[in-house]
């Protein structure tokens, strides 16, 4: 609970997630504590205690927090671009933060917090939620099968990617993603 006449700073969140994303990259969760977290961050201890009551609310934020902005990608309303679009993205993102270790920390967290598990489902939802409506337009269409699950055609696509960087400690090329995304793709068109 915050102080009578004390706001909440909204700075303090966006200063403390990527910080602790370093962090957990660097030398995992049993090694956090707020006050590493707050030195790396670069603010003060009541500050951070303030607005957080621990490590795992943290954590929290951060699987609250989408990877990517909404409306990152090119308005396009040909799926195949926007595929190709979405999966450069995440390729980038990934050759510009290394996080391999931290995301696996944050999935550990996941499974064992309803709350952290909670956050991260909104967060994904919402970073797939324009490229689901766009398969799901392209289905209506004809250019996807009727019946076409979105949900199991972007697992494929993110699986690949994640897949290969979680479990095997490498990254998908952006040489790579246009012919994933063709393949993806085959088994869905019509």
């Amino acid at each position: 609970m915050l102080p009578a006449g004390r706001p909440r700073d909204p700075s303090i969140d966006r200063a403390v997630i990527g910080p602790c994303v370093e962090l957990l990259e660097e030398e995992g969760r049993s090694r956090l504590s707020r006050a590493r977290i707050a030195r790396r961050a670069g603010v003060s201890l009541p500050a951070l205690n303030r607005r957080f009551e621990s490590v795992e609310a943290i954590i929290e934020a951060i699987a609250a927090t989408p990877m990517h902005e909404p409306g990152s990608l090119p308005e396009t309303d040909n799926l195949r671009e926007h595929l190709v679009a979405r999966m450069v993205r995440a390729v980038t993102t990934l050759e510009r933060m290394p996080i391999r270790r931290s995301a696996a920390e944050i999935v550990a967290a996941a499974a064992g917090s309803a709350s952290i598990d909670a956050a991260f489902a909104t967060s994904l939802a919402s970073v797939r939620a324009p490229s689901l409506r766009l398969i799901e337009r392209e289905a209506e269409r004809g250019g996807l099968k009727r019946d076409c699950d979105g949900e199991l055609l972007l697992d494929l696509l993110d699986g690949a990617l994640y897949y290969r960087l979680l479990w095997r400690g490498e990254r998908l090329t952006r040489d790579e993603v246009q012919p994933l995304v063709d393949a993806v793709l085959a088994g869905f068109v019509r």
